[in-house]
């Protein structure tokens, strides 16, 4: 039997089988719709719409412009080809001098469409991005997420992707919608003109159309192949949903190796990780042949009746053709009348492959959207600031999301300038206690009284941002604000010297440096902020005992002031802090 990980057992709880595609991950059109609304209104009732606003009407006026042109073009067909038939070389030349200035017109009302389209467009992506990073980054929605919602995976791709897709397919498919049911509305007036009641030979048989036959065959035609269309290509609206999922899942995976590079080559887990990327790729794989042979099928179909509908008006008018009834110029512009009307009747077949992706994205948004509702509606511990400078927690009761208390009833004092040191087994809460005072686990009761000014939390796993060496040690403050020489003396300090030359150097740090030397690193950012609270969890872990005793000598000389709340498993650190707790005997 194959051995699984702990973290395939995950895997396998959030997958869904890529062999057997019934899973309803989708949500129902009704809920789908709405979805729409919510996401996109906020723009749209924004001041930062109004340019948008006219960029829209002039999106439309360009609409009305391509429709009055089709319209001039089905007038000219008629005439245009009436010349031919008539050998009338004068008109025939005429006619192609309008064909030029039509055409003319015609592009130039495209290019310009398109291009209002897209500048509409990244305005409203930028406005939506901007909205929706706001949310994930304020009230620390980017982290409580991960507490309470397992459903919503990747954000990075939603705001990244979805929100892109979301916005390009939102305006292209409704400016199609609207233009399909303009150009109905004016054909169908059209094409009822051109299908007055008559009689015509057919197989030897006097057979009376009706007025309006051509409109009524028109609309029979499209109805049958809309119906055929959207139970053959139903599926794809699952099938797309579930590879975008597959995809990001897949990306992530390997942005974890990447980022944890060094790990796994000490671990020797290539073949590990490798049986991990085929676990995940083969979702990918099994998930994209189903869509692609429902594609396949759809686009037989869909295909062939759009070859189909290029013959259809011309064999139902040419009984009455070569009745001597119509003329040459008439065919063709019936022709042309027919596919309009049908076009416009057929928008769903058109488009049913991009109205597949773009609920998809609707529903991964929603998705989204439901999982920062539930984060911002969470209780975050309430931090007040007290007058006199002391840190206290009064009847702290801290809990696991699932409800497991780890911290019942906890009360804590601690003046200016005093350090208290946390210990503990693991899994006792010492971390989620220091969490808590962050404000940033939502599982908390009670009362926490913390000094006015600054705070800063150092981990055992320093994060290290993208950009310059001398970014990464100001953070979270603005490099800008200390000067170079000052981080390069802070470098000196503590044995860093050598980095003194990196400081504008763009690296990814966080992979370049050792844990040891980013752990000291982390010392000299709160040397740098010089916060009133410093909370620093295992921020020692990867150094020795002198460097450890060194770095917290220096941390009391320059921040005299500042209040400090260690956790540790070390004995050597006793001795360096004022006050001690044993979290795993309260």
């Amino acid at each position: 039997m194959k051995k699984t990980t702990k973290t395939d057992d995950i895997l396998l709880n959030r997958r869904h089988d890529g062999e057997n595609p019934t899973t309803h991950e989708s949500l129902p059109l009704k809920e789908s719709i709405k979805a729409f609304f919510k996401i996109a209104i906020p723009y749209w009732v924004s001041k930062d719409s109004k340019f948008a606003w006219f960029q829209l009407v002039l999106t439309i006026c360009l609409v009305i412009s391509t429709i009055v042109l089709a319209k001039q073009f089905n007038d000219w067909y008629k005439s245009f080809w009436d010349f031919i038939q008539e050998y009338n070389l004068n008109g025939f030349i005429a006619g192609l001098i309008m064909f030029v200035f039509l055409a003319t017109l015609h592009v130039c009302s495209v290019v310009y469409k398109s291009y209002v389209i897209s500048a509409m467009s990244i305005r409203w992506r930028k406005w939506l991005s901007n909205y929706y990073l706001e949310r994930y980054l304020s009230k620390n929605s980017y982290y409580t997420i991960q507490l309470t919602d397992q459903e919503t995976d990747n954000p990075d791709q939603r705001i990244a992707e979805d929100l892109n897709s979301f916005v390009n397919l939102s305006i292209s498919l409704i400016i199609s919608i609207l233009t399909d049911l303009s150009m109905l509305i004016t054909f169908v007036v059209i094409l009822w003109s051109l299908s007055a009641s008559v009689t015509v030979p057919i197989m030897g048989t006097e057979v009376t159309l009706p007025d309006g036959y051509m409109l009524y065959l028109a609309i029979a035609y499209a109805v049958v192949g809309t119906l055929i269309t959207f139970i053959m290509g139903k599926p794809l609206v699952l099938l797309n949903f579930r590879q975008q999922r597959f995809e990001a899942d897949f990306r992530y995976a390997l942005i974890r190796v990447r980022e944890n590079a060094e790990s796994v080559a000490l671990y020797k887990g290539e073949e590990e990780e490798n049986k991990r990327f085929k676990y995940l790729f083969r979702d990918v794989v099994s998930n994209y042949i189903y869509l692609i042979k429902k594609t396949k099928s759809v686009g037989f179909f869909t295909l062939s009746y759009a070859q189909t509908a290029v013959i259809f008006p011309i064999i139902i008018a040419a009984p009455m053709y070569f009745a001597h009834i119509i003329t040459m110029g008439s065919i063709i512009q019936i022709n042309s009348a027919f596919g309009r009307v049908q076009d416009s009747l057929s928008t769903l077949i058109q488009n049913f492959t991009s109205l597949a992706s773009w609920k998809a994205v609707i529903d991964r948004l929603a998705l989204f959207e439901k999982s920062i509702n539930k984060s911002e509606n969470l209780i975050l511990p309430q931090i007040t600031e007290s007058a006199d400078s002391k840190l206290r927690v009064k009847n702290l009761t801290v809990k696991k999301p699932n409800g497991e208390t780890l911290l019942n009833n906890y009360s804590l004092e601690l003046n200016q300038g005093e350090s208290l040191l946390i210990k503990g087994h693991s899994g006792c809460g010492k971390s989620t206690f220091i969490r808590s005072l962050a404000g940033i686990w939502p599982f908390t009761q009670g009362e926490i009284t913390l000094p006015k000014g600054e705070r800063l939390f150092l981990s055992q796993k320093p994060y290290m941002p993208l950009g310059t060496l001398k970014d990464a040690i100001c953070y979270p403050s603005e490099a800008s604000n200390v000067t170079n020489e000052n981080v390069a003396q802070l470098l000196d300090s503590v044995g860093l010297d050598y980095l003194k030359d990196s400081l504008n150097k763009v690296e990814l740090w966080g992979q370049v440096l050792s844990l040891g030397e980013q752990q000291r690193i982390s010392f000299l950012r709160a040397i740098i902020n010089k916060p009133q609270i410093l909370f620093m969890d295992e921020v020692t872990s990867a150094l020795d005992e002198e460097n450890e005793t060194k770095m917290y000598k220096m941390i009391k000389e320059l921040l005299p002031n500042t209040t400090i709340i260690s956790v540790g498993h070390r004995s050597t650190l006793i001795a360096m802090h004022s006050q001690v707790v044993d979290f795993s005997k309260l």
